[in-house]
């Protein structure tokens, strides 16, 4: 078996995802802070707003994570090449800013329509 380090990025980085995102959501901050949380200019504007982008960007994150583990289906299949790393290095990099960008979507339209 050839040791394919693509399937360990995008595989590593979802279980990373998912575990961070059943975290926010299990153990969500209660209160508008700086350290902990989802903390975007828009999410900080209330409290309400503080709670309801707590909740959806744990959910987009956990989707987020949940995309990087069936981008691994491929790498299981393919033999090894060095721009397979390159594709899971991007993949996961950018899949997070996708979460960001539903997130404040999701926010903009609860709140500001």
């Amino acid at each position: 078996m050839n040791f394919n380090p693509a399937l360990i990025i995008s595989a590593l980085s979802g279980v990373i995802y998912v575990i961070t995102g059943w975290l926010m959501q299990r153990y969500p901050p209660k209160k508008i802070n700086d350290l902990y949380g989802y903390r975007t200019k828009r999410s900080k504007k209330s409290q309400k707003h503080w709670e309801f982008a707590q909740i959806e960007s744990a959910k987009h994150l956990k989707q987020a994570g949940y995309y990087c583990l069936l981008s691994c289906a491929p790498y299981m299949l393919l033999e090894f090449d060095v721009s397979h790393i390159w594709i899971a290095m991007s993949f996961v990099t950018l899949i997070p800013f996708i979460s960001i960008i539903q997130t404040e979507k999701a926010l903009k339209n609860r709140f500001e329509v």
